[in-house]
């Protein structure tokens, strides 16, 4: 058995290691850790999954803040799992909590780079016609609405977010 529960700043050293179990040592290079590099990731929207036995870490994901034109979003990733334990839900389990805490801290719209024939389970399908990460296969973006229609009229290539991270509504202006 595990629980999902917020990641603690002591944590980091053994989820950079799960991450390189996970992806391998270029996991760096890739197209989508351009939008983490300098950044945060939001700080209540950080989670693992440990081992209810001996609090072991099994799993993690976080969420980063990103813009997609002048609307706010979230760039969900690395999601990560101890690779010997692939396949018994801790992945499945920590994308429904964590998309129920984006919702819930009122996030209106989710973007990741996956494939759809796993995370189209979650809600998530090929992104809206015009919403691009530039350097990245088309077909790997994807998206997911918070609140219905929250991808309406958004398009435009997928940025940095420079500060802190974005929160709320109100940061979601057309």
């Amino acid at each position: 058995m595990f629980s999902i529960v917020t990641e603690r700043p002591e944590d980091r050293a053994d989820i950079e290691k799960l991450l390189d179990r996970a992806f391998g040592a270029g996991r760096h290079a890739k197209q989508s850790y351009v939008y983490r590099r300098g950044v945060a990731p939001v700080a209540d929207l950080k989670f693992v999954a440990r081992a209810d036995a001996d609090g072991a870490l099994l799993g993690t994901l976080r969420f980063w803040p990103v813009r997609i034109a002048c609307h706010a979003a979230l760039l969900l990733g690395p999601l990560a799992v101890e690779p010997a334990l692939k396949g018994r839900g801790i992945g499945v389990a920590l994308m429904f909590h964590a998309l129920d805490a984006a919702a819930w801290a009122r996030h209106t719209r989710v973007v990741l780079v996956g494939d759809l024939a796993y995370y189209g389970r979650f809600g998530f399908a090929p992104a809206p016609g015009g919403v691009v990460m530039p350097g990245e296969a088309p077909h790997r973006l994807l998206a997911a609405e918070l609140v219905k229609g929250a991808f309406d009229g958004v398009s435009g290539a997928i940025a940095r977010h420079p500060g802190r991270p974005l929160r709320g509504p109100a940061l979601n202006a057309a």
